[in-house]
């Protein structure tokens, strides 16, 4: 069944998103062939370090690999937005310039000046390349993520301190869900797709729990969509409850459909702190 989106978003917008992370999934898929996964007590590891995961231990990367599948996304995203072939191509000639051993750990720390010297001197827009290379890493940071997200899952509370940072790879989540089953909410990261538990009345920026004011903004007719708000930081987060909808949700895919809560909150004055 598919949505009714309550905005118009661009022509084509959440199907190259549903390829693309069909894409990563055949990446992902491929790369789980070779692959060994690590014997990792999480739990003690994030109660001891206060660190995630991959703060503390060291994954191994084969370059010569990274830089296969980032060569084949280039390949994917001329067919699939063929508008940009053209840049992709200058990436594509450029590859020498590229340090495949430095990229997935500057896109994770979010180097803006590292990415802005790069895209100069390849000479293509900066944002186009982060998108690159952050896309890119996903299948690794999953197949990595993996073994662990259901001891993530089961943790609780009590393990993990920081609601918008992923306990695997420190990515920040845009994203949380309310279960059916008992209404414990767990935070969601796009990038390694690891779920945590946080609170339910609670705001994840700043820790507020006055239920008087954190209250949820929703569209009309949908209110399994929501957009929980903090009248204290005025910082919102989005969220899907399925005791209003009890569906099995693509969560990544929903977080790109619901761009629409995002507009909701910010003409509404709230921010989702990105830039904090």
């Amino acid at each position: 069944m598919k949505t009714k989106l309550p905005v118009d978003l661009p022509q084509g917008y959440v199907d190259f998103y549903k390829n693309l992370e069909t894409w990563q999934n055949q990446q992902q898929i491929k790369l789980k062939q070779a692959y060994s996964s690590p014997a990792i007590d999480v739990q003690k590891l994030l109660a001891n370090t206060k660190k995630s995961i991959m703060q503390t231990f060291d994954f191994e990367l084969d370059f010569n690999i990274f830089q296969e599948v980032y060569t084949d996304l280039l390949m994917f995203l001329k067919q699939a937005r063929p508008e940009t072939s053209e840049v992709l191509d200058n990436i594509l000639f450029s590859m020498d310039k590229l340090d495949f051993k430095l990229l997935p750990t500057k896109v994770l720390e979010e180097d803006g000046s590292y990415f802005s010297t790069l895209a100069n001197d390849l000479g293509v827009p900066q944002e186009l390349l982060i998108f690159t290379v952050d896309h890119a890493a996903r299948p690794f940071l999953r197949m990595w993520a993996a073994p662990y997200q259901k001891t993530i899952f089961e943790a609780g509370l009590n393990v993990w301190d920081f609601a918008t940072i992923c306990p695997f790879c420190a990515s920040k989540s845009h994203f949380s869900r309310i279960l059916a089953a008992d209404g414990r909410r767990f935070m969601f990261c796009d990038r390694c797709f690891t779920e945590w538990e946080t609170p339910t009345v609670y705001c994840v920026h700043c820790g507020n729990s006055n239920p008087l004011s954190i209250q949820y903004l929703s569209v009309e007719d949908d209110l399994a969509y929501q957009v929980y708000t903090c009248d204290e930081c005025k910082g919102y987060i989005k969220n899907f409850d399925e005791r209003q909808k009890p569906i099995k949700l693509d969560m990544f895919i929903a977080n790109i459909e619901t761009v629409y809560l995002d507009i909701l909150a910010q003409e509404k004055g709230y921010t989702s702190h990105d830039n904090d």
